[in-house]
This record gives C-alpha cells, structure tokens and sequence, in this order.
C-alpha cells in the first residue's frame, strides 16, 4: 500500500479528498464557501482539517462582530484555557478592545477597564489553576482585585438567605445540620478526631441540595469557610459556588492507589484548603476510594497533622441506590470494592437519612417507592426459568418490538419541547445513532463540524502506522465525534468543564442559536447560566484514561447531540419525560 508522508502538499490534498464530495477539479477541492484558495493547505485550514494557531484569530474575529463583550472575554479565557495558542499576549492586543466595550460604555477610565476585564478572565482561567502570567498577560492590580471580591461577598446577603431557608428546613434536615454545627464548635483533638465525618443518605428529590446551600449560606453569614464540590460537573453548578472534586482537590486523571493531589501546602490552593473549615461533597457514590485516600493524604499534609481529612468538617451526600464508580471491564464485586464503602475512613462516618421526598408530584407515589425499592433489592425477582432472579419491569416502561422508541417518545412534541425528553442508554454507541435519527426529524440545514486529528508525537514512523481516516473513526469515552452534525435549534450538550462558575461543564444542555464558522452560539438551558448566550470554539481534546496504544489529540468543539445520552451522563439532570 502506497502511504502518503505526513509532510508536504500531498498530505493536505489526501485530506481534502478524504471530506470532498462531488468534486471535478483540483480547483474545487481548493473552494471553501464558494471561495478558491491558493493552496491545499489553506483550504485544508479552513475546512478545520488541521491544528493551526491562525484558528483562534479568526474564531474572535467572526466573534467580535456579534458586539458581545462579556461572551468574547469568555471565549477568550477558553482560548487561554483549552486551545494551547502560540502567542497569547497577541491575541489579548488585538482583541481586548472588543472585551473591554461595555466598561468603556459605562465611562470607566480606559486603565480601570483594562483591569477590570483582565481580572474577569483571570477568575475563568483560575478555575484550570492558571493565572494571567502563565500566559504572558498582564497581571491585575491588587486594589482592583480587592475592591470586586468585596463588592461580591455581602455578608447581609447571606444571613438573609441563612433566614429565609432556615423555617424550610425539615426535621431530617435540621438534625444533619445541627450536628455539623456541633462538630464545627469543636477543635480537633485525639478525642474527637473520628465524629467529625458524616453521611446524608437520601433519594434524588430528598433535599440534599437545599442543605447544603442552608449551610452555606449560614456559614457565609458566620464568617466561617465552607467549600462545596461533586464529582460532577452538573451536580456541582447545583450548589452555591460548587465545584468539581478535581477542580477543588486537583486529583489526578486517572487515579490510582497511590494518587496524590497537585496541590502542596505552600501553594495558593493549598492555602484556600487550609483555611476551610466545612467541605461538602455530594455525589458520594460516584467517588472511588483512591479519591477519597488522596483527598485524606493531601489535608493531613496541608493541615500537618495526622486526624482524619486534617481534622476537617465534612459532609457526604449521595444515594448509593445510584450510580457507582466506574470501573472498565469491572466486575460487581470489583465496582463495589472501588466505593468509599469500602475505605478505611468510612467507619468513622456518621449517616443521617433524608426520607422525605420533596419532588414527588401527585400519581408518582407509587412509581417513587417501586425504584426505591428497586435500588435497596427488596423487589422479589422471578422464580422460575428461563428468568429465575430477574425483576419484571412495569408495563408502561416497555415499547413493543414493532414500535420506534424515537417515535415514542419525540412523537407528539414541538421543536422547543425536545430539550425536555431524553433516551438513556447503556454505551456512547448507542446514544450517537440514537441522536442521529432524531437530528433527521428536525427541520433546517445541516452543517458540518469536522475534527483536526492527530497522535501526540515527533515520530513520523508512528505517524505512519496510524492514517488520518483512522484516527478520525476513533469517538473515546468524553469525546466530540469526528464528523459533528448540526441544526440552528437543536439540543447539544457540553462534553468538558468549560467555566464552572458560569454554568459551562461537562453535562451542560444548550440550544444552537447560530453555527458560525469557527465556533458554536448557544443559549444554557439549564444551570446558573438558564437563557444566556455563550460562544462554544473548537478546542484541543486528548483523552488522559484510554485504552488507545497512543494519544489521540483531537481539536473539536466539545459538545454532542443531547437527546440521547448514557445513563452515567444524565447523573443530576431533569426532564420531564425520559425512556
């Protein structure tokens, strides 16, 4: 087989014949919406078949013209954060006008402005541990940076919100709370080193998230630090101020038994954990125990003590009727030994169960007890062969063989209403072609996204072995596909931690308001950020925990179709009608 050098013109013209359809003439693989470019090359760039620094400059140029300057400042930081470009401070100069329109439309002094919008991307990008010197950009006055923190932490605010919450407070939820308090009274000492740790067990709809945002807020109205995370991105923008495990703890992708968290007692992360007094973390089903080890290890090290998490105050949330860890190609046995179940530090974890469920609308009683009983394995299973020990699933959950389940369940709905019905499956696989044949129903135009592949090295034998074609009918687990379909108005889903503060996280559902060429206009759906405009680019993706020989680097717009997903993945969403 004749192979093709990863260098030179003829690279390029392979990749334009492998996309091109139709075309007669060298001249028509060089045109790109209807213009003809010079070379194979540029065509190749502007079709997005390669990794080019140039691709950010047009991205905030085709953004800029929207005259949108806080969605540019975050298209920006997401540029800093993600994309890997050659020289940011260029881009900064060339671009920061347009970032600092609407301080300049309120008559603020043009340095002020200049400080204001850089301390603006600063709080996006430090949520990825990097700050504006990583990439050459100028560094925000302290008095500029003390005055906003300042005007965000309203101390009334919280006791006013501390107050409104407290009276809605159920007797499950008051004691869960009166216990933390009690342990946050004491100090850590050889006596009280194992009470400090507790569990609120309770069923999706039991109140979980309405605690730990009482207790944030009381803490905030007492001046006592209190940080919140889950081990997902959606579950964690539930929370006030929530963040992710990784993100909090900066675990290590993946982690193993003898993980240990980047952060050192000296660092700027370090000091944040040392000065908390209360973590909360929720999701607790979903954290494997070497997690849980490390985030043990790490605060006895940045606390230098030997108690338990430091002597920290913290409290678990979860169902572990829910998901579990994931373990590939696990076993049961072997998924239930990964839980913090089954860590040491668990013995020591007082539980507290919430029972009342405060989402359960009239004629859903019985279908709540029936999947609650169904997670705790007290529903009897089938005696008799060929079934023996399966459980009979009720009627009104099962489509006939004859029946399309797209047709059932987006049958009777409007365009707008697609976003409220989802389609759970078990793989990835499953879930594209799910998404696929529901794309079809929609009306619009089709517009194609195709993805810059390539390996992660210098190698150009390893090059070789691994054509473009190839690594382009790779989709990882977490990963945009190749070939990305999309219409002005359908439903699509984040696939990475974007800006977690915004709302923008792995698990995010939007709607396309416009596909521009050289990124994604969308409306949030849901989250924090419910109804705003947010500017999605292409950004570089490489899989750190795949059974891949090598790593694929992969620059995609990270997000896919949202009308059906994995079960994992629909963790702490809501819908109005799932199947």
């Amino acid at each position: 087989m004749y192979k093709v050098s990863p260098t030179g013109d003829l690279i390029f013209l392979r990749l334009l014949l492998l996309q091109a359809k139709g075309a007669k003439s060298w001249e028509d693989l060089r045109t790109v919406n209807g213009i003809v470019l010079e070379t194979f090359r540029e065509a190749c760039v502007f079709n997005g078949l390669l990794q080019d620094d140039t691709e950010w400059q047009n991205t905030l140029s085709e953004a800029v013209l929207t005259r949108m300057p806080k969605q540019i400042r975050q298209l920006f930081s997401i540029i800093l954060t993600f994309c890997e470009p050659d020289d940011p401070l260029h881009l900064w100069n060339s671009y920061k006008a347009f970032m600092m329109e609407d301080f300049n439309h309120r008559q603020v002094p043009f340095i002020l402005a200049e400080q204001a919008t850089l301390l603006q991307i600063e709080k996006i990008i430090n949520q990825s541990g990097k700050m504006l010197p990583d990439y050459n950009l100028p560094v925000v006055d302290e008095i500029i940076d003390f005055i906003q923190e300042n005007l965000n932490n309203n101390v009334q605010q919280s006791i006013d919100e501390a107050n409104r919450m407290r009276p809605l407070l159920n007797v499950n939820q008051f004691n869960v709370s009166n216990a933390v308090f009690a342990a946050l009274n004491e100090q850590p000492c050889v006596e009280n080193q194992n009470s400090r740790l507790f569990f609120m067990d309770g069923p999706a709809g039991s109140g979980k998230t309405f605690t730990y945002n009482y207790l944030i807020a009381e803490m905030n109205s007492r001046g006592v630090k209190s940080a919140t995370a889950a081990w997902t991105g959606i579950a964690a923008t539930l929370l006030t101020n929530g963040s992710t495990l990784h993100g909090l703890f900066k675990l290590p992708v993946p982690i193993l038994d003898n993980s240990t968290c980047n952060v050192t007692p000296n660092s700027i992360q370090g000091q944040i954990l040392w000065q908390v007094s209360l973590f909360m973390l929720d999701e607790t089903s979903m954290i494997p125990k070497h997690a849980l080890n490390a985030m043990d290890r790490l605060l006895k090290d940045v606390c230098n003590n030997n108690f338990p998490f430091g002597g920290k105050v913290i409290l678990f949330g979860g169902d572990f009727r829910q998901i579990l860890p994931v373990v590939k190609r696990g076993r049961p046995t072997e998924v239930v030994e990964s839980c913090i179940k089954c860590s040491l530090q668990w013995q020591w974890v007082q539980k507290f169960t919430l029972t009342q469920n405060m989402r359960v609308r009239d004629g859903e009683g019985d279908f709540s007890e029936w999947l609650l009983k169904l997670g705790s394995g007290t529903i009897p299973g089938k005696e008799e062969d060929p079934f023996k020990g399966c459980i009979e699933i009720p009627q009104q959950c099962i489509i006939r063989e004859n029946e399309s389940i797209v047709e059932k369940i987006f049958r009777d709905a409007q365009q707008d209403d697609y976003a409220k019905r989802v389609i759970l499956t078990p793989t990835n696989v499953d879930s594209l072609s799910i998404n696929e044949e529901v794309l079809e129903r929609l009306h619009g135009e089709v517009k194609t996204y195709l993805s810059a592949d390539q390996i992660d090295t210098d190698d150009l034998n390893e090059i070789n072995n691994f054509p473009v074609e190839f690594l382009n009918s790779l989709t990882t687990s977490g990963m945009p596909t190749h070939c990305l379909k999309l219409k002005i108005g359908c439903v699509i889903m984040l696939l990475k931690n974007l800006d977690l503060k915004a709302g923008l996280c792995n698990g995010t559902r939007m709607k396309v308001c416009a596909l521009q060429n050289n990124y994604i206009d969308a409306e949030v759906l849901t989250g924090v950020s419910e109804g705003k405009r947010v500017f999605v680019p292409r950004i570089q993706l490489a899989p750190s925990d795949s059974n891949l020989p090598f790593v694929l680097k992969r620059r995609q717009s990270p997000v896919r179709l949202a009308y059906s997903m994995t079960i994992n993945k629909s963790q702490g969403q809501t819908f109005d009608r799932v199947w």
